[in-house]
């Protein structure tokens, strides 16, 4: 499931401009060199590589490796002025299949309900390594602070949970996290030799939070979790005094994929709404019924009327 590190999509962009200027001053170079004779001896060879740079210089961009998209293009953004904040959601990684063409998680429309502005970080599987997307989604992160949002959260399902407690470790730009299922190291039945890395990397992850609040859900019969980590999040979390919410186990959610489901929307998205909006979190605060209990009643938060339930099925990991 965890592949090597190739890069973020700002720092290919930044390539990209760096290789195109590199490819043209060597084009220069050579068409000069040859036009003075330099190069004679060699002119067969010096014309393959004038025609072969000018041809990676005017040739097509390769495709976008990684991304951020609306999460529902149907609806138009509020904006910094007047969204709540915004949300990046980050799918998570299969070793066989495009994660990146998984539908959006059905309780993102709790939250576009509630008046944050909601995205989703893609990312191709042949780019996509924890180093490298981490980074880009840091930059995605900043590039939203820059544009006037005055929150940023960052919500994750499993890679993609990995990827956002990274970023919540790099940076105080990042305001809430909220993980589902984590998991980078892949399963009991397909990774058994780096399974138990899904809890052994993740509490360190946990340790380093700059200042994030962070929301974890952890699932009954998901293969990728190696067990215990509810509890463990619980102190690592509670010792850094951080804001937080554990959901160990929720009854009637079972699988690695049960935050992908119209049940988990029903039951949670209230919850995961006032975790993010909520002015404080204090000790003890959980989710109650559909709300979240922060702490002390007089900060229960209000929830939407309704939450939009989408199609139950999903392909991410």
């Amino acid at each position: 499931m965890h592949l090597l590190a190739v890069g973020t999509h700002s720092s290919a962009r930044a390539d990209a401009k760096m290789t195109q200027t590199a490819l043209r001053v060597k084009t220069l170079l050579l068409v000069a060199g040859w036009a003075r004779g330099v190069l004679a001896r060699g002119k067969t060879l010096a014309t393959a590589a004038v025609i072969g740079a000018i041809c990676l210089w005017a040739g097509p961009a390769a495709p976008a490796q990684l991304w951020l998209d609306p999460s529902d293009a149907s609806r138009a953004a509020l904006g910094p002025d007047e969204a709540a904040g915004a949300v990046i959601w980050s799918h998570g990684r299969s070793v066989d299949s495009e994660d990146s063409r998984a539908p959006t998680p059905p309780y993102l429309a709790a939250l576009r309900d509630g008046g944050w502005d909601t995205f989703r970080f893609n990312r191709m599987r042949a780019s996509d390594t924890l180093s490298a997307s981490a980074r880009a989604l840091l930059d995605d992160v900043h590039q939203l602070k820059q544009r006037g949002y005055r929150r940023v959260a960052l919500a994750g399902q499993s890679f993609g949970a990995f990827l956002s407690l990274m970023a919540a470790d790099a940076s105080e730009e990042v305001d809430a996290v909220v993980a589902t299922a984590p998991a980078a190291y892949g399963s009991f039945a397909e990774f058994y030799d780096s399974w138990r890395s899904n809890a052994t990397e993740l509490y360190p992850l946990l340790e380093q939070v700059r200042r994030a609040r962070v929301m974890i859900f952890y699932f009954h019969g998901d293969d990728f979790d190696p067990g215990g980590r509810g509890d463990r999040s619980r102190d690592i979390l509670a010792a850094r005094k951080l804001p937080h919410v554990v959901v160990d186990q929720p009854a009637r959610l079972t699988s690695h994929w049960a935050a992908a489901t119209p049940q988990f929307a029903r039951a949670f998205g209230g919850c995961i709404l006032g975790f993010l909006d909520a002015a404080q979190v204090a000790d003890g605060a959980q989710c109650d019924g559909q709300g979240l209990w922060a702490g002390t009643p007089a900060m229960k938060t209000a929830q939407p009327n309704r939450v939009t339930d989408p199609s139950d099925k999903s392909n991410g990991g």
